[in-house]
């Protein structure tokens, strides 16, 4: 494989290491990864979408005891309408709504050139391998099955965010890319 030489005389005063812990679960999670994202906050937003009133509440006590940024939605027409006039960094998406199903919500985030980039999590009781091949189809960068730990919701959450969060990650995969063979 050939190795492209660096035009720049960047050299890093340490070891640049990725502070990301594990691997992304699926090949379409890169689109969480992509240089090009817009800066988030030292707040991302977060929006839950889920039918059931308890789900949307522990997860917005976890997630705003960690600094994130929490908005709602209970059925999937106002989750889209929230996804898109909101912005969020992240959607908690569950799959089985009332209007619009989360697959639907997914395909219609990933078609607005301003929403491509954002973090969709599916977060559904639908286990089978099928729904989660569709989940991933539809636009879904990471699939949790129904009951979700919050530790669990924490760590897939923060694999993409702190990627945006520390700048020197990023630099470390850039160059890694380029850097010559030893």
């Amino acid at each position: 494989m050939p190795h492209i030489k660096p035009t720049h005389d960047f050299a890093p005063s340490q070891p640049l290491t990725p502070r990301l812990t594990g691997t992304l679960p699926h090949p379409s999670a890169s689109r969480g990864t992509r240089l090009n994202r817009t800066a988030w906050s030292s707040s991302p937003t977060v929006l839950i979408v889920d039918d059931h009133e308890d789900s949307r509440t522990v997860g917005r006590l976890v997630l705003e005891s960690r600094g994130f940024h929490v908005i709602e939605a209970a059925t999937g027409t106002e989750g889209l309408h929230k996804a898109l006039t909101e912005r969020p960094s992240v959607v908690l998406l569950d799959i089985v709504l009332p209007g619009l199903d989360g697959w639907e919500i997914a395909r219609r985030i990933r078609a607005d050139a301003a929403m491509c980039n954002t973090v969709i999590i599916a977060v559904s009781a639908l286990a089978g391998i099928e729904d989660r091949h569709r989940s991933y189809m539809a636009g879904c960068d990471s699939v949790l099955t129904k009951p979700v730990p919050p530790s669990t919701m924490l760590a897939v959450i923060n694999q993409y965010v702190s990627a945006h969060l520390v700048p020197e990650t990023v630099l470390a995969r850039v160059y890694a890319d380029v850097a010559p063979a030893p």
